[in-house]
């Protein structure tokens, strides 16, 4: 299938490539469009974004998400890419957190500490799906009490849909239904505004709208502590291009308080909430200055992980991606909007428990917009 674009065709995923059945449930792939070009298509196969395809200055169109182009490469490739994680976004240390005087013990998948929801969190689960009309698709799943570790039944409802401002908009909700548990929820998608095939994404220009960063372990795990970004290698509250910061294994180790040169970037930040509310705040800005595309995230969430890969000549797990191409890391940016980390661990920070009856409900966005042309002979 082909859909027309200003100067070129650019092909969509193939909904029969994603045709099958997981676990003994139905997946598929879903195509969401606006009347302005842009096109999203979703499994419900782990939720997720398999292709993005948005306009450039120009208005050429091209797909701006790491992704596969079938349900067997997907199945087999790098977990995350592109899905939405639950039940608990992040690191929980030690695979272990205490509620109301019980210890529970998940599964550990990171180590010893259980990352985005265990062994088969979300990201590899099977969503009921309905799509409603050319624009939105909704997307179910119930994790079980005691599924991954995890107390009580969590029903979570997933609406994906694009507006005619180009806009990816991701709505959630995850009602506790018979006993006090916890959540935390994000979307993974790998991004590269330049095209998904066109190498690294260090080019990019980034502001993260963060004063204070959350402090980490050696394995990447939240210690409880903020601190704040300035005078760090953390600061991005001026756009920032991230190859004037990221030399990759020709960096030296340094710490986060530290200035210089990084291997790349695995860190979480708290949000700057101008209004104290609970609506969407700008979290990061993305400027690819080549394509002229600009990417603004928005979000209900208190917390934005930023991922760029810390190894840059490590391949992503899997097989090659929809252009037939091995994915490397640091060729995709993740901004990842959740809960604060660790917070059944850490209890400075707002309460992840949700009680029977209580939802969780969040927002994130990303809103695509064009730049002028902003690259130089060099870049």
């Amino acid at each position: 299938m082909t859909f027309p674009v200003k100067h070129a065709a650019l092909k969509i995923l193939e909904p029969e490539r994603f045709r099958g059945e997981m676990d003994g449930k139905p997946v598929g792939l879903f195509l969401l469009r606006n009347s302005r070009g842009m096109v999203a298509c979703i499994s419900n196969y782990g939720a997720k974004i398999e292709q993005l395809i948005v306009p450039d200055r120009d208005g050429r169109l091209a797909d701006v998400v790491l992704g596969y182009d079938s349900l067997e490469a997907a199945a087999g490739g790098s977990p995350s890419m592109g899905a939405f994680i639950g039940r608990y976004a992040g690191r929980i240390k030690n695979a272990v957190f205490d509620l109301r005087g019980t210890a529970y013990r998940l599964n550990a998948n990171n180590g010893p500490h259980c990352l985005h929801g265990g062994i088969k969190g979300s990201r590899f689960q099977v969503f009921d799906a309905v799509q409603h009309n050319d624009s939105s698709v909704e997307m179910t799943y119930v994790f079980a009490d005691g599924e991954e570790g995890f107390p009580g039944t969590l029903a979570l409802r997933l609406m994906y849909s694009i507006t005619e401002a180009n806009e990816l908009v991701i709505d959630y909700e995850g009602l506790a239904l018979d006993s006090p548990t916890v959540a935390s929820f994000t979307t993974h998608a790998f991004f590269n505004l330049n095209g998904e095939s066109s190498g690294s994404a260090l080019g990019h220009e980034v502001m993260i709208c963060a004063d204070r960063y959350f402090a980490m372990s050696e394995d990447l795990v939240a210690t409880g502590e903020l601190l704040p970004v300035e005078h760090t290698v953390l600061d991005f509250r001026e756009p920032t291009v991230l190859d004037t910061r990221v030399r990759g294994n020709q960096a030296p180790d340094v710490a986060p308080s530290s200035t210089g040169w990084v291997k790349g970037y695995d860190s979480c930040y708290l949000v700057n909430r101008p209004d104290e509310g609970t609506g969407l705040a700008l979290a990061a800005r993305v400027i690819a200055p080549g394509s002229g595309r600009v990417m603004e995230v928005w979000s209900t969430e208190p917390a934005m992980q930023f991922y760029t890969g810390l190894l840059p000549q490590e391949p992503l797990p899997g097989g090659p991606g929809k252009s037939g191409l091995a994915y490397f890391q640091q060729q995709g940016l993740c901004f990842e909007p959740q809960g604060c980390p660790n917070a059944p661990n850490c209890p400075a920070f707002p309460s992840s428990v949700h009680e029977p009856g209580q939802s969780r409900t969040g927002r994130t966005l990303y809103r695509f917009v064009s730049g002028p042309d902003r690259s130089g002979p060099d870049r």
